[in-house]
C-alpha cells in the first residue's frame, strides 16, 4: 500500500511540474526526410535525388539537418541541382537563405541559395566548380521570420 501512495505521489508531483514550468520544453521547428530518389542508367545509378521538409516552429525557428553522404551512397559525389518549393506559409519573402555547410564549416552552396522566394519553387543548377561531398553536411535555413513557415529543399547529386 505505502508502494502505491508513494508512486502516486510521484505521479502527481511530476504532473504538476510539467504544468507550472511547460517553458522547459524547447521546439526549434522540424525536418522530416530525407525523401530518396535514384535514377538508373544502365542499371548503374547515376543521381540521386534527396527531399527534406523544413517547418518553423511557432518563433520562427528552423531546426537543422545533417546529410551523412554515407548513409545514401553518395560519398564523393557531386551537388549538381537546388531546388527550393515554398509551403503554406512561406518562410520570408525575398529574404530566407538555405546553407549546406561541411564539416570544415564551409558553405557549399556559396550563397548561390539566398534570399528565395515564399511563393514560387526556384532552381540553381551548378554550372561548373559543383560541390563534392565528402563530409557530413549541415543543411540550414536561415532568415526567416515567419511562424510555422514550411520549406521543402530538393538536393539532387551526380555520380560524375
Amino acid at each position: 500500500m505505502r508502494s502505491l501512495i508513494s508512486r502516486f505521489v510521484m505521479c502527481f508531483l511530476a504532473t504538476i511540474l510539467l504544468c507550472v514550468f511547460p517553458c522547459m520544453v524547447f521546439a526549434a521547428g522540424t525536418v522530416t526526410g530525407p525523401v530518396i530518389k535514384r535514377v538508373q542508367v544502365d542499371g548503374r545509378v547515376q543521381r540521386v535525388t534527396l527531399t527534406y521538409t523544413f517547418t518553423a516552429d511557432g518563433e520562427a525557428a528552423m531546426a537543422s539537418a545533417t546529410l551523412d553522404p554515407a548513409t545514401y551512397g553518395i560519398t564523393g559525389w557531386y551537388l549538381y541541382k537546388i531546388e527550393t518549393t515554398p509551403g503554406t506559409p512561406g518562410a520570408t519573402n525575398g529574404a530566407w537563405d538555405f546553407d549546406a555547410t561541411d564539416a570544415a564549416s564551409f558553405v557549399q552552396t556559396r550563397n548561390l541559395v539566398d534570399d528565395r522566394s515564399s511563393t514560387a519553387s526556384q532552381e540553381i543548377i551548378f554550372n561548373s566548380g559543383y560541390p563534392m561531398i565528402l563530409s557530413t553536411w549541415t543543411l540550414s535555413i536561415g532568415d526567416n521570420a515567419v511562424n510555422n513557415a514550411v520549406e521543402t529543399i530538393e538536393l539532387t547529386f551526380t555520380l560524375n
